[in-house]
C-alpha cells in the first residue's frame, strides 16, 4: 500500500438518473453518455497515477446496477460503494473509509470535470500540508483532499448546500485555523451552457468525451 491514495466519486450512469439539468438540452441518455463519456477518458488519463505512488479507488452511487460501470474500470482501481444519505455524508464516509487504511493523505474528485488530469491530482497531494481545494466556476469545488490529522466531517455533516454557488465560500468558513491550498480552476458539466463552452477549451486527451461531442455537435448549436 502507498501513502497517497485518489477517490474518484462518480454516480453510477443510469439515463434520467445522473446529468437531469442537461436534460432541457438532450435526452435523458444522451445526458448518460456525457457522464459515461467523461468517466471513461478519466479512467484511461488516471490509470497512470498508480505508477506514482498513489493508490486509486472508484466510489460509485446506487442509483443502478454497476456491472456495466465495473466492467470498464482499470485493473489499477479498487472500486467500493458510496454510503450515506446526502452527497456530504457520502464523501465523508468515503474518504475517512479510505483515510483508516491507513493512508497519509487523501483526495477526492468528482467525475464531471473533463479538463482534470493526472498532473493536477498529484499536485494535490504534493502541495497539500492539511488541506487542498481545486474550485469550479460556479462557486463549488471539484476536488477536496485532507492529510491524516484532518477531519473533515464539520465540512460534510453540516447545511451547507451542495450544488449551490457558495459552497466553497462556506467551506473556507468552517476551516479557520486550517492550511488550505487552493488549486487551479476547473469547469465542470451541469449545465447546457456548460457543455457548449468546454467545447472550445476541451484537451486532447479527452478522446472518448471529445468524440462524444463531434458527433452530436448538432444538438449543441
Amino acid at each position: 500500500m502507498n501513502k497517497h491514495a485518489y477517490i474518484l466519486f462518480t454516480r453510477v450512469p443510469v439515463p434520467n438518473k445522473v446529468k437531469t439539468r442537461l436534460q432541457s438540452l438532450l435526452s435523458g441518455e444522451e445526458a448518460c453518455q456525457v457522464q459515461l463519456k467523461i468517466l471513461q477518458d478519466s479512467f484511461l488519463k488516471f490509470d497512470c497515477l498508480s505508477n506514482d505512488g498513489i493508490d486509486l479507488y472508484l466510489a460509485y452511487s446506487d442509483e443502478g446496477d454497476p456491472t456495466s460501470l465495473l466492467s470498464i474500470l482499470p485493473n489499477s482501481f479498487t472500486a467500493f460503494p458510496q454510503k450515506g444519505q446526502t452527497i456530504g455524508q457520502r464523501m465523508n464516509h468515503a474518504m475517512k473509509y479510505i483515510a483508516a487504511l491507513g493512508y497519509d493523505k487523501v483526495v477526492l474528485t468528482g467525475s464531471d470535470i473533463p479538463n482534470l488530469n493526472s498532473e493536477i491530482i498529484a499536485a494535490a497531494f504534493d502541495q497539500m500540508r492539511e488541506v487542498v481545494l481545486g474550485p469550479s466556476p460556479d462557486g463549488g469545488y471539484y476536488l477536496i483532499g485532507c492529510s491524516q490529522e484532518v477531519d473533515l466531517t464539520p465540512i460534510f455533516e453540516t447545511d451547507i448546500t451542495w450544488g449551490k454557488s457558495e459552497v466553497l465560500n462556506e467551506t473556507l468558513a468552517r476551516l479557520t485555523g486550517v492550511e488550505v491550498v487552493l488549486l487551479p480552476q476547473l469547469q465542470d458539466i451541469d449545465f447546457p451552457i456548460d457543455l457548449k463552452k468546454i467545447r472550445y477549451e476541451l484537451k486532447e486527451e479527452n478522446h472518448h468525451f471529445q468524440q462524444w461531442l463531434k458527433e452530436n455537435r448538432g444538438l449543441l448549436e
